[in-house]
This record gives structure tokens, sequence and C-alpha cells, in this order.
């Protein structure tokens, strides 16, 4: 059974979300947007014991706080529903169908089945204490009356999930009681035949080793000689292990090594927590191929939550293990602060979550919504590259190179860092439709956008492909602007820094200009800034050497329209 969204209402930081889900799916967003909400909120309702519960499941810390007055005791209830549905007629086993009939609502349409879960949190004033509730709805939302629990058990027979933290501890996880490993050391069963000739073989290595060292004899016996004052019930009361003896505990002292890079072997826990973390990643596919069918039901597909899986990674593993979300066993939900990973990550699967107005919303790509040939330019200009650029608040689109080299110092002059605004430029001038597929890539995960256009015709064209994207009740100030001049170059040369860019040329090519020019003063000041970016060694450096001047003549020698733009992009950034 696949979850295929959830609902969230008054829950920690989210007043309300709706959550569509793939068999990949990877949030992203800025801290505190609720990403980790979201899993939590999925392993809340999965993982605990189900029914009603007082003082238990919910706490005072959950409830959602609308103002600064709120208490968790006056606040609306908590709603977490799961949605789990037939992506095709006759997808779920009939076990499944079978067993779970009972919740089971079948949408006579499409022929599709359907099971709701929820678990609802309130503060009961009758009891002073808050109470926790699990319940199937039907379609229609309304709770269904059970002859008994076995639904509510069965659950999470066939949605099993495995939640893995930020912090996980690999210690842990490979311990006896390790939510993976444990699985395997129960299975390991021998025959007697063969469990007794082991612990044969273990007790003459336990021997050898005791017996080779006369202080650990002479130890048994003063341990024995206590047996004097305080009775120990047997003939040969102390023994001594160097090793475990018996097979059941042999087992359960079992510890991965690796071998470093020098070739030592070490124990897991002893390696980089980058590798630790991989490693159990790596666990539960081991687990879900060899032990999950009979830890769980033959039908069961589970359901791997994982909170920041490239935490302690270099970059080029994180992304390997993008690339690896896709082939792990069951349905993947992924929260990622990578833009690595997201690089490796089909754009169809990511989830971002922003705040506007202080709700949680949910930016996404929906099917049949862009061609495979946007999608394609989408993956080769910005995804494969530039994965972090999916986590700005705000683009600016730009037609040329120089418009990004320039418009980049020009922000940290203005004192907009971008890491501190959240914004990014992005070139489009090599991107089909004049950059459309990145305008609607930004509406559709909530980025919010604005465009630079060269003031000519094709920066008119730019603008005009924009405007068909405007929302309604936006003006097209508010998402582009074009230069005064034709390129950001010429706004310069315009705005008093043509003696700067013409000093930049050496006489000689001056001079060929003027010939070239013939008095064509146009054409002039186009070869001049041509042949300054050249002289300068190319457009960074050209750019680098147009804001040093910039920033000894102070920036209000900016021309307007650009510290316009730059306001502009500020503002939809949240600065």
């Amino acid at each position: 059974m696949k979850l295929t969204d959830i609902k969230i209402e008054n829950f920690r930081g989210v007043r309300s979300l709706h959550l569509p889900l793939d068999g990949l799916t990877v949030l992203i967003g800025e801290n505190n947007t609720g990403k980790s909400t979201v899993l939590e909120a999925i392993r809340l309702v999965l993982t605990r014991g189900f029914g009603v519960r007082r003082g238990g499941q919910f706490t005072e810390y959950d409830f959602h706080l609308k103002d600064a007055t709120a208490t968790p005791q006056t606040a609306e209830p908590i709603s977490i529903t799961l949605h789990f549905a037939e992506e095709q007629e006759g997808e779920w086993p009939d076990a499944v169908v079978q067993q779970m009939s009972e919740v089971i609502q079948l949408d006579m349409t499409a022929g599709l089945n359907h099971i709701w879960l929820q678990a609802k949190g309130a503060f009961q004033a009758e009891s002073a204490s808050f109470e926790t509730k699990w319940a199937f709805l039907n379609s229609g939302g309304a709770e269904l009356v059970l002859k008994n629990a076995t639904p509510l058990n069965l659950i999470s027979r066939f949605v099993p999930l495995f939640f893995l933290s930020a912090l996980r501890d690999a210690s842990q996880e490979f311990g006896q009681r390790g939510q993976f490993w444990s699985g395997f050391l129960k299975s390991i069963q021998l025959p007697d035949e063969q469990r007794e000739k082991i612990e044969e073989m273990l007790r003459e290595v336990n021997t050898s080793v005791i017996g080779a060292n006369a202080g650990l004899t002479e130890v048994m016996k003063k341990i024995a000689d206590a047996g004097r004052l305080v009775p120990l019930d047997a003939a040969d009361p102390v023994a001594l292990e160097a090793i475990p003896t018996r097979v059941f505990d042999m087992v359960g002292k079992i510890q991965v090594h690796l071998k470093s890079s020098q070739g030592a072997k070490l124990p897991l826990h002893r390696h980089g927590e980058g590798t630790q973390s991989l490693a159990v990643l790596m666990l539960f596919q081991a687990f879900a191929a060899a032990n999950l069918a009979e830890a769980y039901a033959p039908e069961s597909i589970p359901i791997l939550a994982l909170e920041e899986p490239e935490a302690h990674l270099h970059p080029s593993a994180i992304r390997s293990l993008g690339s690896f979300l896709e082939t792990m066993t069951g349905q993947i939900l992924v929260s990622s602060h990578s833009g690595d990973l997201v690089s490796r990550v089909p754009v169809m699967a990511l989830r971002r979550l922003y705040k506007h107005n202080g709700e949680t919303k949910i930016g996404r790509v929906e099917s049949g919504v862009f061609t495979d040939r946007e999608l394609q330019a989408i993956d080769y200009s910005l995804r494969l590259a530039r994965g972090h650029y999916l986590f700005s608040r705000c683009w600016l689109l730009v037609e040329g190179e120089s418009d990004f080299h320039l418009m980049l110092l020009l922000f940290e002059l203005m004192g907009h860092l971008q890491d501190q605004v959240s914004f990014s430029v992005l070139e489009i001038s090599q991107i089909i439709d004049k950059g459309e597929p990145l305008i609607k890539l930004a509406k559709a995960l909530g980025i919010q956008w604005f465009l630079m256009a060269d003031g000519d015709h094709a920066g008119n064209d730019y603008v005009n492909r924009a405007n068909n994207h405007l929302v309604t009740g936006e003006n097209l100030a508010d998402r582009a602007r074009i230069l005064t001049h034709a390129d950001i170059e010429h706004e310069f040369w315009r705005n008093g820094y043509d003696g700067f860019i013409e000093n930049m040329v050496t006489n000689t090519r001056k001079g060929q200009i003027a010939t070239e020019a013939a008095g064509d003063d146009v054409k002039k000041t186009k070869l001049l800034i041509k042949a300054a970016i050249k002289q300068s060694g190319g457009k960074p450096a050209f750019a680098q050497a147009l804001v040093n001047e910039v920033r000894q003549r102070g920036v209000g020698s900016i021309p307007q329209t650009i510290q316009d733009i730059i306001a502009r992009v500020v503002q939809l950034a949240g600065g």
C-alpha cells in the first residue's frame, strides 16, 4: 500500500498542509518550513500505540499556536490524516484487501481502493489532559465504527515505517536493539548438532586463553573463596570467559568492521560519521531484501523516512546517494538541505516547502505541466549543475554573461549578500523559449522571480514572454524591467562611465575604431565597449574592474534602473 498524501492541521509550526507523495519524495526548503514536521507526523501516526490514549502521544508542544496569546489548552485540535490509495485497479494484493476490507473505501467510478487513517489530538477539560485518538475515515471524512482494533494493528504490518533522524547513531542501529540489525540477529538459527559443535570449540578456545595466564587462574580461585561467605550454589561456581561460549551470546556481539584506506580493520563506530551514516542506509536495504516479508508481511511495502541523509558526506558521495535513492526498496521520504543531492533527484520528486504570510505552502512540478523538452532544459541548465539554486527565495533572470557577473557584484556592493538575501542570478539566453521554462519552474516551486532584459528588440521579446506568466493582480513592472539602454554595459556608459570604459582601450585600438565607425556614434560606442571587455581579459574581469570603479565613486553612481531592479529582488526575497 502506497501512502499517496498526508493532510496536517494545527501540528507544531504547520497550521494547514496537504502534501502529495510519490514513490520517492524529497522535501526541500529553508529551516523551520515544516520538513521535519511532515516526517514526524507520519511517524507519529504509524509507529505508536493505537486507540484512545490520555496523557500520551500529543503533548502541549505539538499544538499550533496562532499568536502569542494562544495556549495549548485553547488551541485548535491537531489532525493528521494519511491517505493510502491504489494507482491502478487491482494493485493491492488480495491478502491486503481481504484483511482490511472493513476500512477500505472503493471509488466506484475509478475502481480504486482507498484507506484514510487519522490521528487527532485535543485537550480534554474534564480530565485536564491531552487526548490522542486514532480512527479510519470514510471517503466523506467521517469516522468508521470498527468491530475491533484489528485494522489498526494490520496497518503497521502492511505499511511498516522506518525512521532515521538526522542524528542517527550507527552504534545504536547496529546494536542488539537496532530496528534493522535486531531482525538479522533473531533470524540466525543453527541446528542443535551444529550449535553444540561450535560451542565446544568456543569452550576449548576460552580455556586455552584463560589457562595461558596464571594471574587469571588465581583470580578464579579467590572469587571461589567467596563461596565460604556467600553461598554460590555450585561446586565449581566461577568461570571466566575471554570470548562468549554460547552461540546465542556470540551472535549478540557481532560487529561490523571496515578496512581503512591504510588497510587497517576498524569497527564501524571508529570510522567517520559519513561512513557510518551510509552503512545505516545500506543496512535498511539489506533488511528489506532479507527479512522484511518475514518480520512483517509478504505484501508489506515499507516507508523509509530519512532526515538529511547527506549529513557528513562529501559532495560526490551525496550525488551518488541522490541517484541511489531511486533504487531503494519501498517508499522513500527524504528531507534535505543539499543542492548536490537535489541535482541527482528527478525534479518531479521535489516538494519545496516555504512560508507565505505565515502559512506553510508546497511547491511542486505536477505531471503534464512541463513538456519533455522543457524538463530537459531545466535539467541541463539548472538542476544537474546548480541544484542549490532551488533553495533560493528569489531568482533574478538575466540575458547574458555580463549581466550575470555584474549583478552578483553589484548586489554585494549595495550590501545585499547572496546567501543572506537568498537570491540567485540565472543567465537564460541559452535556454529554450527565452527562459520561459525557468519562470514556469519558479512559479511551480513557489520561488519568486524577476526578469532584467536588455533595452533592445530581443529584450522586448523576453519581457513579452514574461508577461504571459503574470498572475491575476500582478503588473508587469512587478516581475520585469527593461534597461534604458541596449545592454548593461551601455547602461553604465550612458550614466557617467563612458570615460572609464574608453580608457580601458589602447590608443591604437581607439584609432582603429574611429576609422571603422566613420562618424557613427552608436557603432563607435558598441565597438569601444567590446574592445574594453576584450582587453580587460573577458566579461568576468571587465565586471570586476567596473565594480571596483563603482566602489570608488559610491553606490549612488550605479544607474537608477539597476538600483531599482536590485531593490525589487531584495523585496521579493523578503529582505
